[in-house]
């Protein structure tokens, strides 16, 4: 009667149970275990062996053969035990398994076999990897706030320094300074204030896109048109520091894209060539078109960007400032813009570079509409 009760309760049982013999095959089933796994019958998985399932580790084999509980988890892909023959199953995609592997000792105390329940647990799988996401993506805008809020304190403060200090010194001795030091204060407030507008433009540019304000409106563009007027618009900054620009893009190539965020890249990528290059060097924009993607490339024999830095210049929180070739000021925010406007398009972005011998900035965008 116990025997009977026994039976009746394994076969029942809403968890699934399997029941092995001292080398891992399995023996027994019940139900909630073939509908588990999918399966018509035991015989599907008569000859399955736990030692060598694949989803186990060495370890855990090693501690199921001397005969000590485990549990662990297990996620299981469906599509992986077809295509590799392990057994038939109705089943598709990954789930997530608790195992809790029991060993039956026999009166000389070894193992005699194992009784596995099995629980499924991709549901709560799911909430937890879903809830570690969102925890992780709460760091990074915090870490992204907190940078904010230092490059607003620290980088917008040093071009008002200079500003308030020139414009201060001229008012209380505007009667004892020449012309030619006026002209200079001048031209430092100038200077000082354009650096100060560009960045809070670029901060205002980075909050709208972070906040999801920033309108992405993608279109068919020709790609050497888009460069050529980008070129124009920058093409007096070149000239006053002697570099010339080489556009390098056939006039076929085609892209689909948002205009003004590929101007930016584009100015953005082109005016750091320039300023990091010395007087009289090249800068040459160039496109390779695959199938999928068009890749442009910023080439120039500048001073080069070090291996440690490469990263670091595309992540607000390592946010750094350096200065030119001729000691122009940046905002330090071009390149984030850049990668989170590539991002967008479903492209990405990276440099090749060595200290001393240039660098070569690449980002891909999709060739056809097809591929947004």
């Amino acid at each position: 009667m116990e025997h009977n009760e026994f039976v009746s309760n394994f076969e029942l049982s809403p968890i699934a149970i399997e029941y092995l013999d001292s080398n891992g095959i399995i023996r027994y089933i019940n139900q909630s275990f073939i509908d588990l796994f999918g399966i018509q019958s035991i015989e599907n998985v008569q000859f399955f062996n736990l030692f060598t399932d694949p989803n186990f580790s060495q370890s855990a084999i090693a501690d199921i053969k001397a005969g000590k509980p485990v549990k662990l988890e297990i996620e299981i892909d469906f599509e992986l035990v077809k295509s590799d023959n392990l057994y038939p199953t109705s089943r598709e995609g990954n789930c997530f398994l608790e195992y809790y592997i029991h060993p039956k000792i026999d009166e000389n105390k070894e193992v005699a076999g194992y009784i596995v329940h099995i629980i499924e647990v991709t549901e709560q799988k799911k909430t937890f990897l879903s809830l570690k996401q969102q925890a992780e993506e709460l760091q990074k805008l915090k870490i992204a706030k907190d940078k904010f809020l230092s490059i607003i304190a620290h980088d917008l403060k040093n071009p008002f320094n200079a500003i308030i200090g020139f414009n201060d010194l001229m008012i209380s001795s505007f009667s004892d300074l020449d012309d030619e030091t006026l002209l200079q204060g001048l031209y430092t407030i100038e200077s000082a204030s354009k650096h100060a507008f560009k960045l809070l433009e670029n901060l205002l540019i980075w909050s709208q896109n972070q906040n999801g304000q920033l309108q992405y409106n993608p279109e068919l563009l020709n790609l050497n048109s888009q460069l050529a007027e980008t070129l124009n618009m920058i093409e007096s900054t070149a000239t006053i520091k002697g570099i010339s620009l080489v556009n390098g893009i056939r006039k076929s190539i085609k892209i689909f894209a948002d205009k003004n965020m590929i101007d930016f890249v584009l100015r953005n990528l082109i005016l750091n060539a320039i300023k990091f290059s010395p007087r009289g060097e090249k800068v040459r924009i160039k496109a390779v078109e695959t199938d999928h993607e068009i890749q442009v490339s910023v080439i120039d024999n500048g001073v080069g960007v070090a291996p440690v830095n490469q990263s670091a210049i595309f992540n607000i929180d390592k946010h750094t400032l350096t200065l030119g070739t001729d000691n122009e000021q940046g905002t330090g925010f071009g390149l984030i813009l850049c990668k989170d406007f590539i991002k967008l398009h479903n492209g990405t972005i990276g440099v090749e570079s060595s200290p001393g011998k240039g660098s070569i900035f690449t980002f891909t965008l999709p060739a056809h509409r097809k591929s947004i």
